[in-house]
């Protein structure tokens, strides 16, 4: 039987605030302004056409009409004038609210992040700090003056200061071999070890004698 095939849960869907609503409808008043001066800019450019066509016949009537058509189109350009205007508007409106939501937020952030500090400080005392970055310190300038012996290993040593050097590294490595001898004697004391015998041990030759006296004897007794 195979095993269940889990789901990936699905991150929480965010509210809808009054906010958003806001937002989203100024973008709709912004799209459907948009459409409408596309519309009137493709009408301007007919009307324009239109009106070289009448100009062009070169009678009264037409040039008439070229005229009304020119002055169509002017009041078209004007509409494309104050929605541009109004666009502007709504542009700025949806700018100034996403911006205000983002200040909210970055203020949430400040104060979560006060209130994580002011944690710390209550757990953590002004003492235990300094301590803690004095130690840090102490611990930089070895390392410093540790990198500064290695990069600086041109500067050669003076023959009794080399001779000095290696009898103290030398009396170093023997006490390093004194203490571990030291720590091991005790131990090997705790060993039980069976006692040395007191008494003399009986000789072995003494007992091969006495076995060779007696073979004759029972060797008699049988025949």
């Amino acid at each position: 039987m195979g095993g269940k095939v889990t789901k990936p849960s699905q991150p929480p869907k965010r509210e809808v605030s009054q906010i958003d609503r806001a937002i989203l409808d100024l973008k709709v008043s912004r799209d459907r302004l948009t459409r409408y001066k596309k519309k009137l800019n493709l009408d301007s450019t007919k009307l324009l056409s239109k009106a070289k066509t009448y100009k062009s016949k070169n009678t009264s009537a037409d040039t008439k009409n070229a005229l009304n058509l020119l002055k169509l189109r002017k009041l078209k350009l004007k509409e494309v004038d104050n929605i541009d205007s109004q666009l502007l508007t709504l542009q700025g409106m949806v700018s100034n609210i996403q911006s205000k939501e983002e200040e909210k937020e970055v203020l949430a952030a400040l104060r979560t992040g006060k209130n994580a500090l002011e944690k710390l400080h209550a757990e953590n005392s002004l003492e235990d700090v300094m301590n803690l970055m004095d130690d840090v310190q102490e611990q930089n300038e070895l390392e410093e003056e540790i990198n500064n012996v290695l990069v600086n290993t041109g500067e050669t040593l003076t023959l009794v200061e080399e001779d000095e050097l290696e009898l103290e590294l030398q009396a170093l490595m023997e006490g390093d071999v004194t203490e571990i001898q030291a720590e091991v004697a005790p131990e090997r004391s705790k060993l039980d070890l069976p006692e040395v015998p007191v008494n003399k041990l009986p000789e072995v030759q003494n007992k091969v004698d006495e076995e060779a006296t007696k073979q004759p004897a029972r060797v008699a007794v049988a025949s």
